[in-house]
């Protein structure tokens, strides 16, 4: 079974509009809250596994793009959903490790292990100028930077086990001392003491996603990531990157769990091939995702295949851009995935967390049974 992702690059801008039924919000609605909920509520229902939240903390130009921040979507979705998982972005440059550990392990126990984090460094001015931190927004090696970053949420996520809380109103012990750890990290950029001041999330550690914005970003990925969204503009491309990524997992001592690679799609639907056609002539192309232009069933034939012929292990969805496209992907293609047993069914039944839907194994505590993170 594939796995299947849908982004909302924009939060609250024009993108999140495309998704919807209807044409583009009004201004008061753009950011309102059931908009949100009818969004994630399409999105559940047409069985995805996982919606990710982007976020970009720039703010430039005479029109600067706008966003809700991915955090408090992602708590606001929860409560409506039960099923989705939620990945919110991060920016390493703009966040610091403890504060971005509790944020993410707050939200794995709100939505019950449904968290997982996208975690991107884009050194860039116009958002360093914001949060003061021009010198750490463009280190010297970023990838450095950002495995360090990760590997000291990853340990604040460890740090208190598992049977840490002992709740025992016997003996008036309510946690087990010897069991929450400091991590006493002194790095290169970073000194953390801890332990983190909330309990290791429901998924033990969260599964990191990686969007790629180039080639480069893959021997970090390779090594430290679940879930891999390839740049890629044509089947060729996204096969090349996925090899690529095997390859390099199989160097970095993963061969038995490599990352799940996702093949960027920008589905355009419609009852003919020449109306496709017509409905992608208006608007601009992407060097970054794969365009399927065809009939419902033209598409699901061709992703079927690319999953047959193991090009990727599933897909991510970016909307085309136009209203009514959103719906005709989610009611016409997904059905038809699923009929060809391309992709799992709508959950149903009692919610798993995202790593059992994904299939990525529960990682031991690095204080009971030290083990690699990832799957």
């Amino acid at each position: 079974m594939s796995s299947t992702s849908v982004s909302l690059p924009r939060a609250g801008g024009p993108l999140l509009a495309y998704l919807h039924r209807r044409a583009e919000p009004s201004i008061e609605t753009a950011f309102a809250g059931s908009l949100l909920t009818s969004l994630a509520l399409e999105v559940e229902r047409a069985g995805f596994d996982l919606l990710v939240l982007d976020d970009e903390p720039r703010v430039e130009g005479a029109a600067p793009r706008v966003r809700l921040d991915p955090f408090t979507a992602a708590s606001f979705i929860a409560t409506r959903t039960r099923h989705l998982g939620l990945a919110v972005t991060a920016d390493a440059a703009y966040y610091e490790p403890f504060n971005l550990a509790r944020l993410t392990a707050s939200l794995d126990h709100i939505t019950h292990g449904r968290a997982a984090l996208n975690l991107v460094h884009d050194p860039a001015r116009a958002a360093a100028v914001n949060f003061g931190v021009r010198d750490r927004a463009a280190p010297a090696d970023p990838g450095r930077h950002a495995r360090e970053f990760l590997h000291v949420v990853r340990a604040l996520w460890d740090s208190w086990e598992d049977d840490a809380f002992l709740r025992d109103k016997a003996s008036g012990r309510f946690v087990d001392g010897a069991k929450i750890h400091a991590i006493a990290h002194r790095g290169e950029h970073f000194q953390v003491q801890g332990p983190l001041n909330v309990a290791r999330p429901p998924q033990g550690q969260l599964p990191l996603v990686h969007v790629e914005r180039s080639a480069a970003s893959r021997p970090w990925a390779a090594a430290e990531a679940d879930i891999v969204v390839v740049a890629a503009g044509d089947e060729a491309g996204v096969r090349e990157a996925a090899e690529a990524l095997r390859a390099l997992a199989v160097r970095e001592g993963r061969a038995a769990n490599p990352p799940r690679v996702l093949a960027p799609i920008v589905p355009w639907v419609a009852d003919t091939p020449d109306e496709a056609q017509r409905l992608r002539a208006r608007a601009p192309s992407r060097a970054d995702a794969v365009t399927l232009i065809g009939t419902p069933g033209e598409i699901a034939a061709t992703l079927q295949a690319w999953v047959a012929r193991r090009v990727a292990d599933g897909f991510a969805v970016a909307p085309a851009p136009e209203p009514g496209q959103w719906p005709r992907f989610a009611e016409l293609v997904v059905p038809g995935l699923v009929r060809r047993g391309a992709t799992a069914p709508p959950a149903e039944g009692a919610a798993l967390t995202l790593r059992g839907r994904l299939g990525l194994a529960r990682p031991a505590n690095r204080h009971v049974s030290p083990q690699p993170v990832n799957g």
